[in-house]
Protein backbone atom coordinates (compact mmCIF):
# COMPACT_ATOMS: atom_id res chain seq x y z
CA UNK A 1 0.00 0.00 0.00
CA UNK A 2 3.15 2.58 0.82
CA UNK A 3 4.75 1.69 -2.48
CA UNK A 4 1.77 2.41 -4.42
CA UNK A 5 0.59 5.89 -2.49
CA UNK A 6 4.27 6.48 -3.13
CA UNK A 7 3.60 6.06 -6.75
CA UNK A 8 0.71 7.75 -7.13
CA UNK A 9 1.78 10.95 -5.48
CA UNK A 10 5.16 10.88 -7.68
CA UNK A 11 3.04 10.50 -10.60
CA UNK A 12 0.92 13.66 -9.07
CA UNK A 13 3.95 15.61 -8.48
CA UNK A 14 5.54 15.12 -11.92
CA UNK A 15 1.93 15.95 -13.51
CA UNK A 16 2.22 19.09 -11.08
CA UNK A 17 5.61 20.33 -11.97
CA UNK A 18 6.12 19.23 -15.37
CA UNK A 19 3.97 21.90 -17.26
CA UNK A 20 6.17 24.57 -14.88
CA UNK A 21 9.20 23.34 -15.77
CA UNK A 22 8.22 23.12 -19.73
CA UNK A 23 7.20 27.09 -19.39
CA UNK A 24 10.24 27.69 -18.01
CA UNK A 25 12.75 25.74 -20.77
CA UNK A 26 10.30 27.49 -23.14
CA UNK A 27 10.93 31.17 -21.40
CA UNK A 28 14.65 30.30 -21.72
CA UNK A 29 14.71 29.37 -25.11
CA UNK A 30 12.99 32.21 -25.80
CA UNK A 31 15.43 34.55 -24.36
CA UNK A 32 18.79 32.54 -25.96
CA UNK A 33 16.60 33.10 -29.58
CA UNK A 34 16.61 36.72 -28.89
CA UNK A 35 19.97 36.60 -28.06
CA UNK A 36 20.84 34.54 -31.41
CA UNK A 37 19.25 37.39 -33.82
CA UNK A 38 20.67 39.85 -31.71
CA UNK A 39 24.07 38.62 -32.29
CA UNK A 40 23.34 38.10 -35.93
CA UNK A 41 21.18 35.14 -36.46
CA UNK A 42 21.69 31.32 -36.34
CA UNK A 43 23.26 30.71 -39.67
CA UNK A 44 26.18 32.90 -39.32
CA UNK A 45 26.88 31.77 -35.92
CA UNK A 46 26.86 28.14 -36.93
CA UNK A 47 28.31 28.97 -40.42
CA UNK A 48 31.44 30.29 -38.62
CA UNK A 49 32.97 27.31 -36.43
CA UNK A 50 36.02 29.06 -36.41
CA UNK A 51 37.77 32.26 -35.26
CA UNK A 52 41.41 34.31 -35.25
CA UNK A 53 41.00 36.94 -32.61
CA UNK A 54 43.67 39.34 -32.02
CA UNK A 55 44.20 40.95 -28.47
CA UNK A 56 45.85 42.80 -25.94
CA UNK A 57 45.11 43.63 -22.08
CA UNK A 58 46.26 43.00 -18.83
CA UNK A 59 46.24 39.80 -16.47
CA UNK A 60 46.17 40.60 -12.69
CA UNK A 61 47.99 37.94 -11.02
CA UNK A 62 50.52 37.65 -8.26
CA UNK A 63 49.89 41.14 -6.86
CA UNK A 64 50.86 42.49 -10.45
CA UNK A 65 49.06 44.36 -13.20
CA UNK A 66 50.90 42.42 -15.96
CA UNK A 67 50.07 43.44 -19.88
CA UNK A 68 49.59 40.88 -22.61
CA UNK A 69 49.53 40.74 -26.42
CA UNK A 70 48.48 37.83 -27.99
CA UNK A 71 46.20 35.87 -30.56
CA UNK A 72 43.01 33.34 -29.95
CA UNK A 73 42.16 30.58 -32.17
CA UNK A 74 39.18 28.56 -31.58
CA UNK A 75 37.42 25.83 -33.62
CA UNK A 76 34.37 24.21 -32.49
CA UNK A 77 33.90 22.81 -28.86
CA UNK A 78 37.29 21.68 -28.23
CA UNK A 79 40.06 23.34 -30.46
CA UNK A 80 41.90 26.31 -28.84
CA UNK A 81 45.39 27.79 -29.51
CA UNK A 82 46.48 30.47 -27.44
CA UNK A 83 49.40 32.55 -28.53
CA UNK A 84 50.48 35.26 -25.98
CA UNK A 85 53.38 37.42 -24.95
CA UNK A 86 54.00 38.69 -21.90
CA UNK A 87 55.75 41.52 -20.32
CA UNK A 88 57.11 41.61 -16.93
CA UNK A 89 60.07 42.83 -15.04
CA UNK A 90 61.89 44.09 -18.29
CA UNK A 91 61.52 40.53 -19.74
CA UNK A 92 59.47 39.35 -22.99
CA UNK A 93 57.92 35.81 -22.72
CA UNK A 94 56.39 34.08 -25.47
CA UNK A 95 54.09 31.63 -24.02
CA UNK A 96 51.77 29.28 -26.81
CA UNK A 97 48.79 27.02 -25.05
CA UNK A 98 47.28 23.92 -27.46
CA UNK A 99 44.13 22.21 -26.49
CA UNK A 100 43.47 19.81 -29.13
CA UNK A 101 40.28 17.46 -27.84
CA UNK A 102 42.14 15.16 -25.45
CA UNK A 103 45.09 16.66 -25.79
CA UNK A 104 47.16 19.64 -24.98
CA UNK A 105 50.00 21.40 -24.74
CA UNK A 106 52.00 24.26 -23.13
CA UNK A 107 55.02 26.08 -25.45
CA UNK A 108 56.90 28.89 -23.30
CA UNK A 109 59.92 29.74 -25.03
CA UNK A 110 61.44 26.54 -26.72
CA UNK A 111 60.24 24.20 -24.45
CA UNK A 112 57.15 22.57 -24.90
CA UNK A 113 55.28 20.38 -22.28
CA UNK A 114 52.34 17.99 -22.78
CA UNK A 115 49.53 18.53 -20.30
CA UNK A 116 48.25 15.95 -17.97
CA UNK A 117 44.93 14.85 -18.13
CA UNK A 118 43.36 16.80 -15.45
CA UNK A 119 45.25 20.15 -17.46
CA UNK A 120 43.70 18.91 -20.23
CA UNK A 121 40.17 18.46 -18.59
CA UNK A 122 40.16 21.68 -16.82
CA UNK A 123 41.19 22.91 -20.02
CA UNK A 124 37.98 21.51 -22.09
CA UNK A 125 35.74 22.83 -19.53
CA UNK A 126 36.75 26.29 -19.68
CA UNK A 127 36.73 25.58 -23.71
CA UNK A 128 33.08 24.35 -23.33
CA UNK A 129 31.80 27.69 -21.30
CA UNK A 130 33.51 29.55 -23.98
CA UNK A 131 31.92 27.98 -27.08
CA UNK A 132 28.33 27.99 -24.76
CA UNK A 133 28.58 31.96 -24.97
CA UNK A 134 29.21 32.01 -28.27
CA UNK A 135 26.04 30.79 -28.43
CA UNK A 136 26.86 28.27 -31.61
CA UNK A 137 25.85 25.04 -30.05
CA UNK A 138 22.68 26.57 -28.48
CA UNK A 139 21.26 27.86 -32.04
CA UNK A 140 19.45 24.00 -32.01
CA UNK A 141 19.92 23.69 -28.49
CA UNK A 142 21.07 19.39 -28.63
CA UNK A 143 22.50 18.10 -26.01
CA UNK A 144 21.59 21.51 -24.12
CA UNK A 145 19.22 22.10 -21.44
CA UNK A 146 18.05 25.38 -20.68
CA UNK A 147 16.76 27.09 -18.05
CA UNK A 148 15.88 30.49 -16.53
CA UNK A 149 17.92 32.27 -13.39
CA UNK A 150 15.68 35.25 -12.68
CA UNK A 151 16.59 39.13 -14.03
CA UNK A 152 19.93 40.80 -12.54
CA UNK A 153 21.95 43.59 -13.01
CA UNK A 154 25.41 43.50 -15.10
CA UNK A 155 26.94 47.01 -14.11
CA UNK A 156 24.28 49.67 -15.53
CA UNK A 157 22.25 46.95 -17.35
CA UNK A 158 19.27 44.92 -16.65
CA UNK A 159 19.51 41.21 -17.57
CA UNK A 160 17.69 38.40 -17.72
CA UNK A 161 19.58 35.14 -17.21
CA UNK A 162 20.04 31.65 -18.66
CA UNK A 163 21.39 28.30 -17.05
CA UNK A 164 23.14 25.92 -19.79
CA UNK A 165 23.32 22.58 -19.00
CA UNK A 166 25.16 19.40 -20.73
CA UNK A 167 25.70 16.25 -19.71
CA UNK A 168 29.36 15.83 -18.19
CA UNK A 169 30.08 19.40 -18.06
CA UNK A 170 29.43 22.18 -15.34
CA UNK A 171 26.68 24.38 -15.61
CA UNK A 172 27.12 27.89 -17.83
CA UNK A 173 25.18 31.11 -16.33
CA UNK A 174 24.49 33.11 -19.65
CA UNK A 175 23.05 36.68 -18.49
CA UNK A 176 21.37 39.03 -21.60
CA UNK A 177 20.90 42.38 -21.84
CA UNK A 178 17.00 42.59 -21.40
CA UNK A 179 16.55 45.53 -24.03
CA UNK A 180 19.19 44.14 -27.01
CA UNK A 181 18.79 40.98 -26.41
CA UNK A 182 23.20 40.86 -26.95
CA UNK A 183 25.32 38.81 -23.99
CA UNK A 184 27.39 41.06 -21.72
CA UNK A 185 28.06 38.10 -18.88
CA UNK A 186 28.81 34.97 -18.52
CA UNK A 187 30.25 32.82 -15.69
CA UNK A 188 31.31 28.97 -14.76
CA UNK A 189 33.21 27.47 -12.21
CA UNK A 190 36.96 26.92 -12.69
CA UNK A 191 39.82 25.61 -11.04
CA UNK A 192 42.15 28.79 -9.94
CA UNK A 193 46.30 27.74 -11.01
CA UNK A 194 47.32 29.26 -7.44
CA UNK A 195 44.37 27.16 -4.80
CA UNK A 196 43.65 24.47 -7.10
CA UNK A 197 40.39 25.52 -5.47
CA UNK A 198 36.97 26.09 -7.77
CA UNK A 199 36.01 29.24 -7.73
CA UNK A 200 33.42 31.34 -9.80
CA UNK A 201 34.79 33.00 -13.10
CA UNK A 202 32.60 35.86 -14.61
CA UNK A 203 33.10 37.12 -17.84
CA UNK A 204 31.65 41.15 -18.96
CA UNK A 205 31.27 42.30 -22.20
CA UNK A 206 30.89 46.04 -22.40
CA UNK A 207 31.64 46.92 -26.48
CA UNK A 208 30.45 44.88 -29.40
CA UNK A 209 31.45 45.37 -33.29
CA UNK A 210 30.28 43.61 -36.02
CA UNK A 211 32.73 40.67 -38.30
CA UNK A 212 31.06 38.94 -41.02
CA UNK A 213 27.83 39.57 -39.87
CA UNK A 214 28.07 38.85 -36.61
CA UNK A 215 27.77 41.10 -33.29
CA UNK A 216 31.28 40.42 -31.50
CA UNK A 217 32.39 41.29 -27.71
CA UNK A 218 35.60 43.23 -28.06
CA UNK A 219 35.94 45.05 -24.75
CA UNK A 220 35.72 42.64 -21.67
CA UNK A 221 36.68 41.87 -18.43
CA UNK A 222 37.32 38.84 -16.15
CA UNK A 223 36.93 38.32 -12.25
CA UNK A 224 37.91 35.25 -10.94
CA UNK A 225 36.45 34.72 -7.13
CA UNK A 226 35.49 38.13 -7.16
CA UNK A 227 38.95 39.67 -7.87
CA UNK A 228 40.51 40.98 -10.91
CA UNK A 229 41.38 38.25 -13.28
CA UNK A 230 42.04 39.64 -16.62
CA UNK A 231 40.89 42.92 -19.01
CA UNK A 232 41.01 42.44 -22.98
CA UNK A 233 40.05 44.63 -25.46
CA UNK A 234 40.45 42.63 -29.10
CA UNK A 235 41.12 44.32 -32.51
CA UNK A 236 40.21 41.94 -35.41
CA UNK A 237 38.39 38.65 -35.25
CA UNK A 238 38.70 36.81 -38.63
CA UNK A 239 35.89 34.36 -38.88
CA UNK A 240 35.84 31.30 -41.03
CA UNK A 241 33.72 27.90 -41.90
CA UNK A 242 36.25 26.29 -40.01
CA UNK A 243 40.35 25.70 -39.31
CA UNK A 244 42.81 23.65 -40.17
CA UNK A 245 43.55 21.00 -37.61
CA UNK A 246 47.03 21.47 -37.58
CA UNK A 247 46.68 24.78 -36.45
CA UNK A 248 45.75 22.68 -33.50
CA UNK A 249 49.37 20.22 -33.64
CA UNK A 250 52.18 20.21 -30.68
CA UNK A 251 53.60 23.53 -30.86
Amino acid sequence: MRGLLCAALTVGLVAAVAPVRADDAKAARAIVDKAIKAHGGGDGLKKYQGSVSTFKGTFSGMGMEIPITGEISVCGATKVKVNIQIDAGGQTLKIVNVVNADKGWTKLGDAVTELDKDAVKEAGENQHAGWVASLAPLVDGKGYTLATTGEHEVGAKKAVGVKVSAKGKRDVDLYFDKDTGLLVKYAHTVKDEGSGQEVLEETVYTEFKEFSGLKQAVKMSTKRDGKPYMDAEVSDVQLSEKLDDGVFGKP
